[in-house]
């Protein structure tokens, strides 16, 4: 059973991040608010930049589009000095109008359509990730320029992420120097190495042992004389929801030490935050638009679902907290979305006070792989972004 959060104990925690506590009260003190709509603080985005530079100095930061691809968290990722890690024409046309340069993007997707590939080296994009021969057999169509070329690995590992990232992509540590070899012959520069654990990693051991596996990779390369010039730790950088994860600085303090320790000075690290910068900066506002008491559980329809803010749910096995003003006993009860299908359903088993239709239900935290994976099944309103600082 799950408890939700009442909003006068929203003082007592940071689960808003930086969404202010009197626009929350205001929030649920109005009637017949517009709904469902995503609040988007854009210093809760600086603020996650910054924590995690501070955190892990040594990377350069390349927030990863595809967790959240709004235009307002590009602009403030830029703004406070961060970089882009793109997968598509799509988000390459979004982070441009930062002003960022195409050049310094990395497109880290290992897989790209042909038509993707070409869109992405007319657009200036210079750097890209591969872990297979076939992708390096795409390159041979760049004669007219010499584009950087990373080689993603895996490594095995005794615990994984929550979304596990190795599963589809990277090449085994001895599929790598042949594909180096393969991108120098192709015509163009054998660039780093890149891995990515997963995402909302809980388990810092997990990037001490890819790194291990870099630096013995490095020796090798080196000793080809296909010297890493970048290498790319991903992201995966855990956000807590309703169960608490490692505070960011000590969760990082091993990938520190063992950067410092392995992986020699003159080499550039990269990092690719996706969710640790754009999940707390949004939350969700809903309205309960229908209930029923059904098998002994209330049931409260809500204006949004699986199908749209809590495809995440689904997609990235995410649950987020649920926060009310209602007061009374708790009832056991069921959140469902807004569409015909009984699989929109998103909490079972939850214990709140008796709700009235109309009244309101916020979830934090709902920034990161949420909005990007909803669709428009039944043609219902998704919701709208409401920039509140």
């Amino acid at each position: 059973m799950t408890h939700s959060i009442d909003v006068s104990m929203m003082e007592q925690t940071a689960l808003l991040g930086g969404l202010d506590i009197g626009l929350v009260r205001d929030l649920f003190a109005r009637k017949g608010l517009d709904t469902p709509m995503l609040l988007l603080s854009r210093s809760e985005v600086r603020r996650a930049v910054l924590d995690l530079r501070d955190a892990l100095p040594r990377a350069e930061i390349f927030y990863a589009v595809k967790s959240n691809n709004h235009p307002v968290i590009a602009q403030e990722v830029f703004g406070a000095g961060g970089n882009f890690d793109i997968c598509s024409a799509g988000e390459i046309d979004t982070v441009l109008q930062t002003g960022v340069q195409p050049q310094s993007l990395l497109h880290t997707h290992p897989i790209k359509t042909v038509d993707e590939f070409d869109r992405a080296v007319a657009a200036g994009v210079e750097t890209f990730v591969v872990d297979n021969p076939a992708e390096v057999a795409k390159l041979s169509r760049y004669t007219d320029k010499k584009l950087k070329i990373m080689v993603r690995y895996r490594v095995a590992l005794n615990t994984t992420a929550v979304v596990n990232l190795q599963y589809k992509f990277g090449c085994t540590v001895d599929e790598v120097l042949p594909l180096a070899r393969q991108i120098e012959a192709a015509g163009h520069t054998f660039y780093g190495l890149c891995f990515h654990i997963g995402s909302q990693c809980i388990y810092a051991d997990n990037y001490v042992k890819a790194i291990a596996a870099a630096r013995d990779l490095i020796r090798e390369l080196d000793l080809a004389g296909l010297p890493v010039s970048v290498l790319d730790i991903g992201g995966g950088f855990p956000v807590p929801y309703v169960e608490p994860v490692p505070d960011i600085h000590d969760f990082c303090a091993p990938i520190n030490e063992a950067l410092t320790e392995m992986i020699r000075p003159d080499i550039r690290i990269i990092c690719e935050p996706g969710r640790f910068i754009s999940a707390r900066a949004v939350t969700l506002v809903c309205s309960v638009i229908g209930k029923s008491e059904r098998d002994g559980k209330m049931w409260y329809y809500l204006d949004d679902g699986i199908y749209s803010t809590f495809s995440g749910v689904v997609f990235d096995h995410c649950q987020y907290p649920v926060v009310t003003d209602s007061r009374g006993e708790e009832k056991l009860s069921v959140l469902a979305g807004p569409t015909c299908d009984s699989f929109d359903t998103l909490y079972d088993g939850l214990l709140i006070p008796e709700h009235e239709i109309g009244d309101l239900m916020i979830f934090p935290r709902t920034g990161a792989y949420c909005a990007v994976s909803g669709s428009n099944f039944n043609s219902l309103k998704r919701p709208v972004y409401r920039i509140i600082d």
